[in-house]
């Protein structure tokens, strides 16, 4: 062995290409007779709201930028989240990745050390599994690589099938919340109008009304009807007195009359003027006041109501529309032929970096001679 190596290293000091050619060949025998193939499965992934606008068909031009951040975040979403320990702890649990990557169908140098740590398998996994999103359309290309056709598919559709659950669960949860928060608001507006409306009720209990306003223009009108016709028999009353004497019984009967109206006017006025409550007395016009204050405060707490109601409809059809679901635009494919190694285009690169090191190299040597 030691006069092999001896007369490699006289060969390449007799021709330093040879500092090129070797590691070359070694290169090449490695792609060609050693290197395990990987094949590759890849799938296309969109964002899209329930509303019918995706990422990249935004629904207003004036908001097209708004939009355009909002569906590249949620896109961004789930690139973090493919590339996630917790999709790659997943995809352990459920199709056994860690044992493919260390299985025996790689080879030596491209599998996972069966000694690896956590770090070593998470970088293994991303260097195998790449997500990119178009800056155009938004569009999430994904790509899984493994040393079976079958198995690359199968991580590439248990990728798809997780990431559609995440982006579900968490729409539905930040759906649920807004509506949580809308009805929770309704239901204060809903509450304060129900207490109005007890309000109003035993107020008209207590005070044996139903309609203060009402009965108060009554019995004003009663009042004024009685004055109108006290006064017409007052006025009969002194024409007579001129043309009779005061024991005449006309003049007898229109005194008894106006006394009869004296007192219901009285009674009336009493009325008005007081409504008798148990211990309690208030005016007619308190409680017109009271009742009327009442009145508009229901009235208002209706209108809240309604603004809610129709608020609340309105979170409703907006959180439905912003509702995000992942839609697969291409189901993830089975390839038919191996992606990787690229044998003949990993050769001209490593050939083009040895020739470049080697002629720096010689220009450093040359260097340094002259000096």
């Amino acid at each position: 062995m030691k006069q092999v190596l001896d007369n490699i290293t006289a060969q390449i000091k007799k021709r330093p290409v040879l500092l090129v050619v070797i590691p070359w060949l070694i290169y090449a025998v490695y792609l060609t007779f050693i290197a395990a193939p990987k094949y590759e499965s890849t799938s296309q992934l969109v964002v899209k709201s329930a509303d019918g606008a995706n990422s990249f068909d935004p629904s207003s031009m004036l908001m097209s930028s708004v939009t355009g951040v909002a569906s590249t975040n949620d896109s961004q979403l789930v690139v973090a989240f493919v590339q996630s320990a917790d999709m790659l702890h997943y995809l352990d649990k459920t199709i056994g990745l860690r044992e493919h990557y260390i299985s025996s169908e790689g080879d030596f140098i491209s599998r996972l050390s069966s000694n690896h740590s956590e770090e070593d398998f998470i970088e293994y996994y991303l260097a195998n599994t790449e997500v990119i999103i178009d800056s155009n359309t938004s569009v999430i290309e994904l790509s899984a690589r493994a040393y079976d056709p079958a198995y690359a598919q199968l991580i590439s559709q248990t990728i798809v099938k997780r990431a559609e659950q995440f982006i579900n669960e968490i729409s539905n949860n930040l759906a649920k919340s807004r509506l949580a928060f809308a009805q929770s608001e309704h239901d204060i507006v809903e509450e304060k109008l129900q207490n109005a409306k007890l309000a109003l009720i035993d107020f008209q209990t207590k005070y044996n009304v139903l309609d203060p306003n009402a009965e108060g223009l009554a019995i004003q009108n009663i009042a004024f009807s009685l004055e109108a016709t006290m006064a017409q028999k007052e006025a009969e009353l002194n024409t007579l007195k001129r043309i009779m004497s005061d024991s005449a019984p006309e003049i007898i009967s229109l005194k008894r009359q106006i006394r009869a109206l004296e007192e219901q006017i009285s009674s009336q006025k009493t009325k008005i003027s007081d409504a008798l409550n148990g211990d309690e007395k208030l005016s007619i016009n308190q409680l017109m006041a009271q009742y009327s204050n009442l009145q508009v405060q229901a009235e208002l707490a209706m209108q809240a109501y309604g603004s809610s109601l129709m608020t609340l409809e309105n979170a409703r059809v907006d959180t439905y529309q912003q509702i995000q679901h992942l839609v697969t635009i291409e189901s993830p494919t089975l390839p038919d032929e191996a992606a990787y190694p690229k044998t003949v285009y990993n050769l001209v690169l490593f050939g083009v970096m040895l020739i470049m090191a080697f002629i720096a190299g010689r220009i450093i040597i040359a260097t340094i001679k002259e000096l």
